[in-house]
């Protein structure tokens, strides 16, 4: 095979594993395309996309613009990234060579590459948007813009979220810092790389780690955590076995371990991890979140008593505050959620997760523009949060701001397009424009992804009862109302499948127990309209005369004309 043929084939592979969410595998491939060629920009863009830390991505970045200094792509994120645009023709890194270097080639590309005037790419913007998620498809399509010049400027990358940065000697002592992690303030060892090998295959998280208790008398601790950052989750429960068998004791290792069985999917093994680990040290208050997260998953446990424990061992865990909160909006109880976000936010007031919550719990509320101004700001300091792209579209929308919200789905989708709420959001957004058939086609597709989304099943019920298909649009209106069973409209919806279904009965009932649920004109409007036909399907002409006078006795513009006319006529008027 020649070197070009073996060149695609790892990149195609890299690029599958980017589509299939892998990052790992993604480092690991570019890091061989790297050894066989490290003056190609593409491979140090792509990289960038396959790390996780700030510190990575602006390494990457950099050497883009050694080799190509006219790359917008790497120039626009870099500017993101708050980053330093590196001097003409000077390496991003120059390391220092020691007995353990040995890609120091894929580090410092010695020689600058000419920019390539034309030359046919082996894959086209086309193909990698239409088979690439979020990341890697999103670089891809900047890279081969910028290099033929035609989306200069119009296009945001996503960049990674910032991590605090500490940088230790070979050999040296780990170097302690003062950090922000999951509690506002804490005082932890930092282990970075102490080369570029290590720099470009290791993955971070995007804030050091709340348990990070060194283990110098054993190496199964740094093994587990290597292998617990790379995804290899039978890797690190081995290796945190191997550690708690040495040193019963630790109760740190056990915490990992439950980390590792969780990861890998054996919650019961995590459960029991964690168990341990509090046994072994009841202070421990990282293992009571994450046992009320594996709860949470599982649906069994004493999710609150965990959660509350967290905090009160440790009045300073953001994410225990947050995730309590989380809990409390899935519980219906935005009130106490507010609390526990305000509490959050006096401890790490511009942390974006932060806000997110903020905003969801405004949303809660029904304070719209609270929500958009929490959401907006999580989203003007972290573009990669994508849940909070979901509350800002919701945000806009209840102010009114369709336009906005469409274009901020349209983005998000871009990204996550395998996500049926986003697409009803969408959906909603063309709705509430007046565009009905750009909306259906984005409820359609929600619901191939989601059959459960309530707001789609809605509309798409009116359809189907517009168009005669009454059993469907009956089985559309009771997925709307499973879904969000205080909703007045889907309450009405339901009546309107009954009543066309031929049980008038039914529908009144549905009716009369949705009048505690209305709040306006419009509603009574369609209260009094859809009762009155549903009291003549039973018969009851005469009750029905006075559901038809007390439609017209409303505000003129609560009803549409038709209805009107409908009422006036049945009043022989």
């Amino acid at each position: 095979m020649t070197g070009k043929a073996t060149k695609d084939k790892l990149l195609a592979k890299a690029v599958e594993a980017g589509k299939q969410g892998d990052h790992q595998q993604a480092r690991q491939t570019l890091l061989k395309l790297l050894h066989m060629d490290n003056r190609e920009p593409l491979y140090w863009l792509l990289m960038s996309t396959a790390v996780d830390s700030r510190e990575e991505r602006i390494y990457c970045l950099q050497n883009v613009l050694f080799l190509d200094p006219e790359n917008s792509a790497a120039r626009h994120d870099l500017e993101l990234l708050d980053a330093d645009i590196p001097q003409s023709n000077v390496p991003a890194f120059f390391p220092e060579e020691n007995d353990d270097w040995h890609t120091k080639e894929i580090a410092a590309p010695k020689m600058r590459k000419r920019r390539r005037k034309s030359k046919e790419k082996p894959w086209s913007v086309a193909s990698i948007m239409g088979s690439l998620g979020l990341g890697i498809a999103f670089i891809i399509m900047l890279y081969y813009a910028a290099e033929n010049n035609l989306l200069d400027g119009l296009f945001e990358s996503l960049p990674s979220v910032p991590s605090p940065a500490a940088t230790q000697a070979a050999g040296g002592p780990p170097l302690v810092i003062t950090v922000q992690v999951g509690q506002p303030t804490a005082t932890l060892p930092v282990l970075m790389p102490s080369n570029p090998q290590e720099l470009l295959s290791a993955t971070y998280t995007p804030t050091p780690r709340y348990v990070n208790t060194p283990h110098p008398e054993n190496p199964a601790y740094e093994q587990g955590l290597a292998a617990l950052a790379a995804g290899d989750w039978a890797g690190a429960a081995t290796e945190f076995e191997a550690l708690l068998t040495a040193n019963p004791q630790a109760a740190d290792a056990a915490y990992y371990l439950g980390l590792a069985h969780a990861g890998g999917g054996d919650l019961n093994a995590a459960s029991t991890a964690f168990d341990r680990a509090i046994g072994i040290q009841p202070g421990f208050a990282p293992a009571y979140l994450e046992r009320a997260r594996l709860s949470i998953a599982t649906g069994s446990g004493d999710t609150i008593t965990d959660l509350n424990t967290a905090i009160l061992l440790d009045a300073r865990y953001v994410d225990a505050y947050l995730e309590r909160a989380a809990f409390n909006l899935g519980r219906g109880n935005p009130e106490a959620a507010a609390q526990d976000v305000s509490a959050a936010e006096a401890l790490a007031p511009d942390s974006p997760l932060v806000l997110y919550q903020k905003a969801r719990v405004a949303l809660a509320r029904g304070e719209h523009a609270a929500a958009l101004q929490a959401s907006q700001q999580a989203h003007d300091l972290d573009l990669t949060l994508l849940p909070n792209y979901l509350a800002k579209a919701e945000a806009e929308q209840g102010v009114g701001d369709q336009a906005a919200s469409i274009a901020t789905m349209q983005r998000y989708l871009t990204f996550n397009g395998g996500d049926g709420r986003g697409w009803e959001l969408l959906g909603l957004g063309f709705q509430h424009s007046g565009q009905p058939r750009e909306a259906l086609d984005a409820f359609d597709h929600a619901l191939t992804l989601d059959p459960g989304l309530p707001q789609a099943s809605y509309y798409r019920g009116l359809q189907e009862l517009a168009d005669g298909r009454n059993a469907r649009g009956l089985v559309y209106m009771q997925i709307a109302v499973g879904g969000l069973p205080d909703w007045f409209e889907a309450r009405i919806g339901l009546a309107r499948a009954q009543l066309a279904n031929g049980n008038p009965n039914a529908a009144f009932l549905e009716i009369n127990a949705s009048s505690s649920r209305i709040t306006n004109d419009e509603q009574r409007a369609m209260f009094f309209y859809w009762r009155a036909l549903a009291l003549e399907a039973l018969g009851q002409e005469q009750n029905a005369r006075a559901d038809w006078q007390s439609l017209l006795d409303l505000p003129a513009g609560a009803a549409p004309d038709e209805w009107r006319e409908t009422a006036q006529s049945r009043l022989g008027g």
